[in-house]
């Protein structure tokens, strides 16, 4: 069994939504244990449930979708520094991105920088969506060799005791 330390960080694979920011949250209490750096981490794709997700504007319809993705973090860890200014592991997080189908690009990645731990959130689909579609947590879990935490748990409840 491998033995982490501090310099193996956590990576937080995020897609700009709530459980993401859920994820970033848990990952960030998980560093007051460990204090190991966190790198944020979103794979540039077009996602087959949410073809255009990453269009420019109106204006500018062949904007790269990695210009696009860029600004969406920049508005995304935005929103967090505003809304959690004394989380200092958020503010001194390194981002990343990578392009490709995000199962396999987070798990390459979390291999590259030796990560610790992978720290996602969840879309909880279900039914048809999620047969037709997966998860990419779900799949994440599955082909990963580092431990992988999915968080369900509502933003108010991982902040709760902050």
């Amino acid at each position: 069994m491998t033995t982490t330390n501090e310099n193996q960080p956590i990576l937080v694979a995020i897609d700009f939504s709530d459980d993401s920011e859920a994820a970033l949250l848990w990952a960030h209490k998980y560093t007051k244990f460990t204090k190991s750096p966190l790198i944020v981490l979103h794979v540039v794709h077009d996602p087959a449930d949410a073809p255009g997700f990453y269009r420019g504007d109106e204006d500018d319809w062949a904007e790269p979708m990695t210009a696009v993705a860029n600004r969406m973090a920049e508005d995304f860890m935005k929103k967090m520094f505003e809304k959690y200014p004394a989380l200092s592991s958020i503010h001194n997080a390194r981002f990343e991105f990578v392009q490709g189908l995000p199962p396999g690009r987070i798990v390459e990645f979390a291999e590259k920088e030796q990560a610790q731990i992978i720290v996602m959130g969840s879309c909880g689909r279900s039914g048809l969506r999620h047969i037709l579609l997966g998860s990419v947590a779900e799949r994440v879990a599955q082909i990963s060799k580092i431990p992988v935490v999915i968080v369900k748990t509502p933003i108010a409840e991982v902040v709760k005791h902050e």
